[in-house]
Order: structure tokens, then sequence, then C-alpha cells
């Protein structure tokens, strides 16, 4: 998740500026992506280690003997370490979440502890739909796109008079989804039915959100997933698309590490897509 960011390209540059040689201290930083989503099991605490300029390692490697904390209140689990997926550890009871509550997460390895806190957001507020279901032309050959007339898109409105941050996640979710747009040919990369359409908006402050029919992929049910986040994701989301020219590093909220320990707190709507046989 996080990048390494190589300097080679400066270096013959700095070197014509000063007589001394370059000197680059290895740094070995542990990085956390530890996610709590109410309602859902503790099983998104993920650990590997990063190694900073100056080594050979390309880092990345799977962290598998930490010692993983979680705290609430006066409260303290430990989490358990996946054997099967290393690097990632899990807790094996699903805790009652609430708007409002603080977690802590304390990783403990080598003598060395990393820390985080995060709040559970609010719930996300009631959503309005302009349609429910909307009816798209099968084509049956690429010509088609041409002559037919796309429904109206599809418009979710809130309040949000805070200006909080959101995030939807729209997902095909039928197990044999029919694709709108013919197949591609046998050596397309997606021949043979396509994929899934998914789709993961940037965070959102505003009050509103089109669909476009467009960029619809498949028939059937489509969950509508809309997401409260804290302002650590959008801090870590505004800077892992920052401009390339920029070297600043990723957004962290992990005390002694790299990483991010943050909530979700999300309600689901649905949206059915109709083909329409001309």
């Amino acid at each position: 998740m996080f990048k390494r960011i190589s300097i080679l390209f400066i270096i013959p540059f700095l070197s014509g500026c000063y007589d001394t040689e370059l000197l680059f201290e290895n740094q070995y930083k542990a990085v956390v992506e530890a996610y709590l989503y109410v309602d859902k099991e503790i099983k998104n605490i993920n650990l590997s280690s990063m190694i900073s300029f100056g080594d050979d390692s390309t880092g990345g490697e799977k962290i598998t003997d930490a010692i993983i904390l979680l705290g609430r209140d006066q409260v303290i689990w430990t989490l358990i370490h996946d054997n099967s997926a290393p690097g990632n550890y899990y807790l094996e009871e699903t805790l009652l979440m609430v708007p409002g509550d603080t977690f802590t997460l304390a990783v403990e390895r080598n003598d060395e502890v990393l820390t985080a806190v995060t709040v559970i957001p609010d719930d996300p507020p009631a959503v309005t739909m302009s349609a429910t279901s909307i009816s798209i032309p099968k084509m049956e050959s690429m010509m088609d796109f041409r002559n037919i007339t796309m429904p109206d898109p599809v418009e979710l409105s809130w309040d949000n008079p805070e200006a909080k941050y959101y995030f939807l996640n729209i997902q095909n979710i039928e197990s044999n989804p029919t694709p709108i747009m013919p197949d591609p040919p046998e050596h397309s990369p997606f021949a043979r039915g396509g994929f899934a359409f998914q789709m993961v908006s940037r965070p959102t402050n505003d009050n509103f959100y089109s669909i476009l029919p467009q960029t619809l992929t498949h028939y059937g049910t489509h969950r509508i997933i809309m997401t409260s986040v804290n302002d650590e994701y959008v801090n870590l989301y505004n800077s892992m698309n920052q401009d390339s020219r920029e070297l600043n590093e990723p957004y962290t909220n992990i005390e002694n590490g790299l990483g991010i320990f943050t909530a979700f707190n999300s309600d689901t709507l649905y949206l059915q897509v109709i083909p329409v046989y001309l």
C-alpha cells in the first residue's frame, strides 16, 4: 500500500553540489494496515516491513511474530496471527461498536511498541435515491451503442450540514452477471463474459452522488455501500493521490511506525439494472 520512491535520479545533481558522499541510514519500520468495521469481524489487521533508501532488499516482508493488542476503555483483546495468511491478525469474537467508541492499537515487536488511536465514526445519513431500478437496452453489437438512449443518472442525496466525509462502493453482486455490452473478442483480456462491476468513489464531503448508467457494465442487482470515514482515512487517500512530482511520504497515524488505523461505519442500498431487449 505504501510506495517506495526512487531518488537515484537526483543523486548526480546532489553530488555535483557537495564534496561529501551522500550516506543513507538503513531504517526498518513496521507498516500497519488496520481497519475496524462496525458489525463485522475484526480480521483486517495486517503487518509488514518497509525498508527505506540505501538498502538492496525489496522490503514488504510479512511480520508474523508481533503481539497486537486492541483496546477499548479498560478492556484489552489480544489478536491472533493467521498462519494461513502471513502478516494477518484477527480476533475470534465480534465486538459491538457504536459511534464515538475510541479504540487503541498497540503492536509490540523487538522491544518496540507502535501505537495508534481511532474513533468509530457516526452512522451514515439516510440516502434518498431518485430510482431503485433502471432499464438499459441490451446491445448485440458495439454499433448499437450509438443508437440507444440511456436512462437518466441515478441521483443519491443525503443531508450533510457538517460536511462529513463518506465514500461509496458500488458492486454487482450477481453470481453470473450478464454484461450490458457485447462480449469482447476471445483475445481480449476480459473475454468470455467480461468482469463483474465494482467501483469505489473518492472520499467526498458533498451531499450527493450520481451513478451514470454509462459506467455500469452488467445487469442485475448492485449493492451500494455508503460508508462514514474518519479524517485519517481522508488524509491517507489524499496523500496517496498526490502529484507524482511531490516526494512526501504517505500519511500515517501510527506512532513509531507507518500505516493506518481507522474505522468504518456503513449502510447498504440496492439498485436493479434491468435489460431491455430491442
